[in-house]
């Protein structure tokens, strides 16, 4: 800690103490008795930085695009749905519908003279959308595992994620003033959070990652799937290992994602702490005498007046003892770096799986071996049984120390702590042996149970063939006389259904007619409309192509225009061209004729 506004205003109060101790009576006298009184003094200094785990966050986020796609797009059955409604709301009419008409004839209104059938009511089939499939239900319940798995290592991320610093000084000192007893017991506790450092941004980047997966976390739990999927149970372990949940990659991605959360059920962080003793030393030992001094004369200023302190009885200088400076404290409380349980995972998918596994390669291995089935059974679960035993020695021998005592008492105390542990766990063994006990009971129960189901049936059974054969003359007689009813009202309800199904075809044909005769209006109607756009069409294109030639013999006329004015600027370009050449030629000629006569001129005066 580094207020320096404290320090400051405390310099300036030290340097009064300095000239008022020295020169006053009552501060001489009542140091030494300070210092001559039992004082036990305790300072520490402890900085905590917590550095969080973020090995599973990766994999969260990887999965969560996936989960938004699969909740997104549900998948779903379509299930038949069969209802019998009046005939005004019947949309669709299928070969189910006359079978049951044909089957109730309470639902028949009327029948005219012609045999028309006029129906009440009538048998109608539609499809509903089912979204109560295993893995909708699955993927519900993962949202609701990863919604509290995040949502609780979120609020230990904020209650946590800052480096907190502690100062707990604590004094004890009893001496004698006066005839009277003076005991200081004086506790002060500084603890604040320090400003930010490289850990508090790391763990400040972790808290965003967490804050937007706790976002997409929440938005799944109020979306669209979610509300659907309210009036739908929850599954719970072990998952039914479905094609689409082993086989679909997506689905393969969220039953992982579900054995990672059931992998981790604590949140880990290293605790990375600077702690010290404060050491007293004897500049510091006279602050601390000081203010013990101005806390006592400032107790006594405001006595009444009977108890003020009486400053002329002779002092006779006591010998001088050091304090106690003390190591450890028992309420100074030290947060020790480990795990925070975030839920009970008594039974989760993950280490189901591992025991499973665990178990399935030990029956193998025996079986291999030649071992039955019986003592393959007994050898594992016995060693099931060892590793459990073991677990309880390793916990009271981590526990419970039988050396630890100092006194008698203590020894005996942690003897019974140990007696009530082993009593605890046989307590815990007689209540499984109890259960499977009551298991085995409830197991012979049923079968036995079975065993009489199985004799009562086959009683049943034979008094079955007996009456059977007992009226099996009776009932030919009266099955002929009801096949005979049964035809000819079979044959009445047949011309009645011939007759709906003759009007049902007469109408469905009368209306095909219709809807033919219209097809057919509808197709001339559009092959004359294309007939027109067809020929709008063509007079557009001829239109278009006549532009184009005119188009193409005026951009011909420039060219050639153009092809005219250069080639009239090459002749004047060469006539220019020539004319220089020639004028070029007419001076060398010049000049040739002018050298020779200068020549013929000079032989000649030679000569």
């Amino acid at each position: 800690m580094g207020d320096t506004n404290a320090k400051r205003y405390y310099k300036k109060l030290n340097t009064t103490f300095t000239g008022v101790n020295k020169q006053d009576e009552f501060a001489k006298v009542f140091m030494n008795i300070l210092k001559s009184g039992n004082t036990s003094l305790y300072q520490k200094e402890r900085r905590e930085r917590r550095v969080f785990d973020d090995a599973w966050m990766t994999s969260v986020e990887a999965a969560i695009p996936v989960l938004d796609k699969v909740t997104r797009n549900p998948r779903e059955n379509l299930k038949v749905v069969q209802q019998v409604v009046p005939v005004e709301r019947a949309k669709k009419i299928d070969k189910d519908t006359i079978r049951h008409l044909a089957s109730n004839t309470q639902f028949i209104k009327q029948v005219d003279a012609a045999g028309n059938v006029t129906p009440s009511k009538v048998l109608t089939s539609y499809y509903e959308s089912d979204l109560g499939t295993y893995e909708n239900r699955f993927l519900k319940t993962l949202v609701d595992k990863l919604f509290i798995f995040i949502e609780k290592r979120y609020d230990l991320m904020v209650k946590k994620m800052h480096t907190e610093y502690v100062n707990y000084f604590t004094v004890k000192s009893e001496l004698n003033w006066e005839n009277a007893n003076i005991d200081y017991d004086i506790t002060l506790k500084i603890n604040q959070t320090l400003p930010e450092d490289e850990i508090d941004r790391k763990n400040q980047d972790l808290f965003d990652r967490m804050t937007t997966l706790r976002t997409s976390i929440t938005n799944f739990k109020m979306s669209n799937f979610m509300n659907q999927m309210k009036e739908f149970n929850p599954i719970s372990p072990p998952i039914m290992k479905t094609n689409v949940i082993m086989k679909n990659p997506d689905f393969r991605t969220c039953y992982d994602l579900w054995l990672l959360m059931d992998s981790i059920d604590q949140i880990g962080f290293d605790i990375e702490v600077f702690e010290r003793d404060i050491d007293f030393d004897p500049t510091y030992l006279d602050q601390v005498y000081n203010a013990l001094m101005v806390l006592y004369a400032t107790i006594g200023n405001s006595q009444k007046e009977e108890f003020i302190m009486n400053q002329d009885n002779p002092f006779e200088f006591r010998q001088e003892r050091r304090p106690k400076v003390a190591k450890t404290f028992a309420a100074d409380i030290h947060m020790e770096p480990g795990q925070f349980e975030m839920q009970n995972n008594n039974l989760n998918q993950y280490y189901l799986d591992q025991i499973k596994k665990s178990n399935y390669s030990r029956f193998k291995t025996l079986k291999e071996a030649g071992i039955s089935v019986q003592e393959s059974i007994d050898i594992v679960f016995k060693q099931i049984n060892n590793i459990t035993n073991a677990v309880y020695e390793d916990y009271i021998q981590t526990t419970y120390d039988p050396q630890s005592g100092k006194t008698l008492e203590e020894n005996i105390k942690i003897r019974e702590d140990i007696l009530a542990v082993y009593r605890l766990i046989e307590e815990i063994k007689r209540n499984d042996i109890r259960e499977v006990s009551t298991n085995k009971a409830i197991a012979l129960l049923e079968l036995r149970n079975l065993q009489d189901q199985k004799k009562v049936q086959i009683e049943a059974e034979r008094q079955e063939q007996a009456r059977i054969k007992a009226e099996l003359k009776e009932q030919a007689e009266q099955e002929q006389k009801a096949k005979e009813k049964a035809k000819l009202n079979k044959l009445k309800q047949i011309e009645r259904a011939k007759k709906v199904l003759e009007n049902a075809e007469k109408a469905r044909q009368e209306k095909a007619i219709r809807d033919k005769e219209k097809a057919r209006l509808k197709a001339i109607e559009k092959k004359e409309k294309e007939k027109q756009a067809a020929l709008e069409a063509k007079a557009k294109k001829r239109q278009k192509e006549l532009d184009a030639k005119k188009a193409a013999k005026a951009r011909e006329q420039e060219l050639r225009d153009q092809a005219k004015r250069e080639l009239d600027e090459k002749l004047r370009e060469h006539r220019l061209m020539e004319k220089q050449l020639k004028d070029q030629v007419k001076a060398e000629l010049k000049a040739r004729l002018a050298q020779e006569k200068a020549e013929q001129k000079a032989k000649t005066s030679t000569k």
